[in-house]
């Protein structure tokens, strides 16, 4: 009902809304799911270089009369925007407006429409026992990754044409977004019990099939933020960020060995890396992922999204 008022109220403020007129940007895939990446291009006349100011799109997510949040194009008018995998399914209004001021900037609106996933099945653990120099060192690695994503550029587009896959043959061994819940386990029944009060995590990439040792391709051109390694058992082991501009990363988790280092620039389907096992206790695989304006979404439907809709 909120979003019927506010189209409504936007009638009434001007009675010309109903008339043909040049649309201020496009939104290419106007229908999402959770998970998923939206595209919008800005028309040039309406780009930040030809306005002499910047702008932006704004979404009003919560459907409230609040200032939506803003979206900042690259420097070819394009915005990706990452839709969270708990967004609330229906739809949301686009527009443009003078970055930071969220001063509308014209009439045009268009509206996006965002529909509800399955992500699978949970997986079930146990709650680590908390131990405070752990809990001290991992923070010091998410200080590590946080600087890295904090040089990302959302302005330039590396790019080159389409996306291709990590690796030469894909196999799925987790899907996206599959809830992780800690749990107790029963073992006369055989049956998990989540504990309450601790909310589900959803997996944040995608396990692939990988032996040690399988060359990791860029799925696109780019700069290396980071080749760290992170030996804490359970987390990223040898991890690989790259900066493909436009506020688009693509991260790669327990590799064995680094084909690059930070600062280098790769070309699209370069070797970066070999899979591994690290940490210790780690199975053999390549964890895939890709943040898109900080925000993990799907990273082969974000390749299919890309080459589907992208035009260079």
């Amino acid at each position: 009902m909120k979003i019927i008022a506010f189209l409504v109220g936007l009638i009434f403020l001007s009675p010309n809304i109903s008339d043909a007129q040049a649309k201020s940007f496009y939104i290419l895939n106007p229908e999402v799911e959770q998970g998923d990446v939206l595209i919008i291009i800005i028309e040039p006349q309406w780009q930040t270089k030809a306005m002499g100011f910047s702008i932006c799109a704004s979404v009003k997510w919560d459907g409230s009369d609040n200032p939506g949040q803003e979206y900042t194009p690259n420097n070819y008018g394009k915005i990706f925007i990452g839709i969270e995998v708990d967004m609330k399914p229906g739809e949301y209004i686009v527009f443009l407006v003078e970055c930071g001021r969220g001063v509308r900037l014209d009439w045009y609106y268009d509206v996006i429409k965002i529909s509800e996933r399955s992500f699978g099945k949970p997986w079930y653990r146990t709650l680590p026992k908390r131990n405070p120099k752990i809990s001290a060192r991992r923070e010091e690695e998410k200080k590590i990754k946080n600087e890295a994503y904090a040089k990302a550029s959302a302005g330039e587009d590396y790019t080159d044409g389409d996306f291709v896959n990590p690796l030469d043959s894909i196999t799925i061994n987790d899907s996206f977004g599959t809830p992780r819940i800690y749990g107790v386990y029963n073992k006369k029944t055989k049956t998990w019990m989540a504990i309450k009060g601790i909310p589900s995590v959803p997996h944040g990439g995608v396990d692939l099939q990988a032996k040690i040792g399988t060359p990791v391709k860029a799925i696109n051109s780019g700069l290396v933020l980071l080749a760290h390694d992170f030996p804490l058992s359970g987390t990223e082991g040898k991890m690989i960020i790259l900066d493909h501009g436009s506020g688009i990363l693509s991260l790669y988790l327990h590799l064995s060995r680094f084909k690059v280092k930070a600062g280098n620039s790769v070309k699209k389907g370069e070797i970066i890396a070999l899979s591994g096992a690290t940490p210790k206790g780690t199975p053999p695989h390549l964890h895939f992922m890709t943040r898109v304006n900080e925000t993990n979404v799907d990273p082969l439907r974000f390749i299919e999204l890309a080459n589907q809709y992208l035009v260079k």
